[in-house]
């Protein structure tokens, strides 16, 4: 009688699945690393849009300040400009300055803090009036990058 050669197969070698889960792990570190560097840019882009919005309204209510304004008063301190007064049509007055690293507006609601700044500049033009603010945008990654906003608006007869 013979004797049957063949072997049946029933079950993987240890190298095998060794093998698999070594490859299965470089797998896994490969997308979490994927995952967490999309999340981080993710994140990243959500705050400049923020950011960006932030910026936008500023310019707008700015603008929307000066439109119903009668005439501008742009306050200095020893050569350097410290704030801007703006006489509204209806009697009223509003002021955007900077106080303690803040660009402010004050008006008869209160105070309102707008952003942080560096430093602000106003000036009068023939059109209108224009602002500069100088900011630093502090990034998740701790460094910091300078950046100057400049807003325009138009002035019901921009007088100094």
């Amino acid at each position: 009688m013979m004797l049957d050669k063949c072997k049946t197969r029933n079950a993987f070698t240890l190298i095998e699945m060794v093998v698999v889960m070594a490859l299965l792990g470089v797998v896994m570190l490969i997308s979490t690393t994927m995952i967490i560097g999309l999340m981080y840019f993710s994140s990243t882009e959500i705050g400049l849009a923020n950011r960006n919005m932030e910026v936008v309204a500023l310019a707008n209510l700015f603008r929307s300040d000066v439109r119903v304004a009668s005439f501008a008063v742009i306050t200095t301190n020893a050569n350097k400009t410290t704030g801007l007064k703006l006489a509204l049509l209806s009697g009223g007055q509003i002021t955007y300055e900077v106080e303690n690293g803040a660009f402010m507006r004050k008006s008869l609601q209160g105070k309102q803090r707008l952003m942080g700044v560096q430093d602000v500049s106003f000036q009068l033009l023939n059109e209108g009036l224009m602002v500069e603010l100088n900011c630093l945008d502090k990034a998740d990654s701790g460094r910091t990058r300078e950046r100057t906003l400049s807003f325009r608006a138009s002035l019901n007869g921009a007088r100094k």
